[in-house]
């Protein structure tokens, strides 16, 4: 009996030591996959931020060039709470700047508090000091993959050829600006629009804005990011 518990505790050590370093473990890339594409509303914002922060710069600072995006047309997630999902995936890192340095917590306990919102909470919590942000290695690996051109590249590789010039007249025309009526007035009776099945225009613009190659401001307008997936087209 006694040898029988010996083990059973045992067990039960081996398995808390396991959830430990289940717990401690680096962030991988593949987390920060998962961060970008959970929700595709946010996905645009997400790599926005990400841009923001390729050298390190003031939270306050990286927010408010966030806040004032394109990219942020989609989502219903403000800047900190975006920054807030890429720290905890690994794709930003949060940097103390200590005002005081007697009265400032030490690195860790920063970096602990940050990422110790629990697993569902995308809010960063206050903090008695300002702070830094940076995009790490596995940001810039996003970065790299989610580059809108190469999005768009798969997206058109997948789909019908006749696809191509409807896209092509869509960025044409929200170049100088365009309503929805617009970019339906001007795709009407493409055979895009029948072939090979029944569609309509808002499927070119969902898709256009989904990967970042029109926003809208008043008016559909093609992104420089659009300007270039044209070129795709050519």
């Amino acid at each position: 009996m006694e040898t029988e518990l010996l083990n059973e505790t045992a067990s039960h050590n081996e398995i808390a030591e396991a959830d430990q370093t289940q717990e401690k473990a680096a962030p991988v890339y593949e987390d920060v996959r998962r961060a970008l594409l959970a929700n595709r509303a946010n996905t645009l914002a997400l790599l926005a931020c990400l841009r923001e922060t390729l050298e390190e710069r003031p939270f306050r600072e990286a927010e408010a060039a966030v806040a004032d995006s394109e990219a942020m047309g989609l989502t219903m997630q403000g800047p900190h709470a975006l920054y807030g999902i890429l720290i905890k995936c690994g794709a930003v890192e949060s940097i103390e700047v200590p005002e005081d340095e007697a009265a400032c917590p030490a690195g860790d306990e920063v970096e602990v508090a940050v990422l110790a919102g629990g697993a569902d909470s995308t809010e960063l919590p206050d903090q008695p000091v300002d702070y830094l942000l940076r995009t790490t290695d596995l940001g810039h690996r996003a970065l790299e993959e989610f580059e809108p051109t190469k999005r768009f590249a798969e997206l058109i590789a997948g789909e019908p050829a006749l696809y191509r010039s409807a896209y092509d007249a869509v960025l044409a025309l929200c170049e100088r600006g365009a309503s929805k009526s617009a970019i339906e007035t001007a795709l009407a009776g493409h055979e895009a629009l029948l072939n090979p099945k029944q569609i309509y225009p808002g499927y070119f613009i969902s898709k256009l804005e989904t990967v970042g190659g029109i926003s809208w401001s008043g008016a559909w307008r093609t992104t420089e990011a659009g300007r270039r997936m044209r070129a795709l087209l050519a």
